[in-house]
């Protein structure tokens, strides 16, 4: 290998329809959702602020025409929140489909940065 040739890949990937919305961090807030049993669990525990949270959700829900979370509020057990079906389709899917660029891309690295390129 070249000297000078990267030695590591990473990659950045969001599906869309009009504006980069649904990728690992909306993916992260979604499944903290399922841990902690509520939204504010879920972007506390990942340092994040609620408008923030609220804002990357919105954003995803509103390009891909689909609701993702379902809140219920106040009680005296606080509020709580659950994914649609639809969100947990999409993320099924979104990491069956990453699974796969990871092993392609890696195999194209290694092909055109790998040891028997330099």
């Amino acid at each position: 290998m070249k000297a000078y040739y990267p030695k590591k890949l990473t990659m950045k990937v969001k599906v869309f329809n009009e504006i980069p919305s649904f990728g690992k961090g909306v993916i992260e807030l979604l499944e903290g959702v399922e841990t902690y049993g509520s939204l504010s669990g879920s972007y506390t525990n990942m340092g994040m602020s609620s408008s923030k949270a609220w804002k990357i959700l919105k954003r995803a829900q509103d390009d891909l025409n689909v609701t993702l979370l379902t809140t219920y509020s106040g009680g005296t057990t606080g509020g709580y929140s659950v994914l649609t079906e639809e969100a947990k389709d999409l993320i099924r899917t979104y990491k069956r489909m990453m699974e796969d660029i990871e092993r392609y891309s890696q195999e194209a690295f290694g092909r055109y940065f790998g040891d028997d390129n330099g």
